[in-house]
């Protein structure tokens, strides 16, 4: 089995399938994998495929019925494997502040408020309809009204007081008293830039750990901040002007900027070795003028953080 290095999953997939003369009906009916999402595999749309455990079987399951090496295919294409199975996140997923975040629906929102504006247009309609019957059961009788003019005749008059009371004398500008003012103040303890409104934000930079990892990183004129990032976890930096970006693995991040696509920060073009740690520029012409990043800094450490460590913290 020979494979172009160049060559996409699909692309080869659909290749080999094609040499063989066979079709992906065959193909759906033998694995039982629905077709529309053999043809999503060939074309490498992977947004349109469900999360990347899945998508490892659909290609086990093709390479076997049309005589490739399962495994082989795998080993061969695992990066881009991991690269392309972000594309869902990308689709799926919203951020802010430093993420762990869960998945929004903004489908759900809408509904949501539908069903509240139903609910609140319902009220309204039965308050018109009710409110002559609650005005028929709140307005006196004619008894009453009777009674209680009787009652007014008959009581003695009351006599009007000699000394009118002094009218109220109204406090002066300088004796009112202002409440204090509470001042909402937004904490953001990681410095990534989470009290920034949209227009303030020039970069929106999202990091994805691949596996337990150590990261060091300035936004603009913040702190420098240095911490385990954990498997999975998201951290969201909000920047803006620039901020620099270290790990002790390039291959242990994916990296995805404004919205442009993840990619697994070691292929990044942009990246540069600094203290002896993959080192991120943003905008990648400071990496030119800035040899030191961190000063005082020493190197990330090489061997993985520990299972379990105390919340992140400024470095001194």
């Amino acid at each position: 089995m020979t494979i172009d290095q160049n060559q996409n999953l699909g692309g080869f997939l659909r290749q080999e399938r094609e040499k063989r003369g066979i079709t992906l009906e065959q193909i759906a009916s033998a694995t039982k994998i629905n077709i529309k999402l053999l043809y999503f595999l060939e074309a490498d749309q992977y947004s349109e495929l469900p999360a990347k455990p899945f998508i490892r079987g659909f290609v086990v399951a093709y390479a076997k019925f049309i005589g490739l090496n399962s495994k082989e295919v795998l080993l061969h294409f695992n990066l881009y494997l991991e690269q392309k199975s972000f594309d869902r996140l990308i689709r799926d997923q919203g951020h802010s502040g430093y993420a762990f975040e869960k998945k929004e629906s903004e489908q759900s929102r809408v509904v949501l408020w539908f069903i509240m504006g139903g609910f609140v247009l319902f009220g309204g309609v039965m308050i018109l309809i009710l409110k002559p019957t609650f005005h028929h059961h709140n307005t006196p009788s004619r008894i009453e009204k009777l009674r209680t003019l009787r009652a007014i005749v008959q009581s003695p008059a009351i006599s009007t007081p000699s000394v009118l009371p002094s009218p109220s004398i109204a406090p002066s500008p300088s004796s009112t008293v202002t409440p204090s003012l509470k001042l909402k103040v937004i904490q953001d303890p990681l410095n990534s830039g989470s009290n920034l409104n949209t227009k303030e934000v020039k970069y929106k930079v999202l990091f994805k750990a691949l596996v337990d990892v150590w990261v060091r990183y300035q936004v603009d004129d913040k702190a420098v901040m240095k911490f385990p990032l954990r498997k999975d976890r998201i951290l969201v930096l909000k920047v803006q002007k620039e901020f620099r970006f270290q790990t002790s693995d390039p291959k242990g991040v994916s990296i995805n900027i404004n919205s442009q696509g993840y990619k697994v920060l070691q292929l990044d073009p942009r990246v540069v070795f600094r203290q002896k740690n993959a080192t991120l520029f943003i905008p990648s012409e400071t990496a030119e003028k800035t040899q030191d990043p961190f000063p005082g800094e020493k190197p990330l450490p090489s061997n993985p953080p520990p299972s379990r460590i105390a919340a992140p913290l400024p470095t001194q």
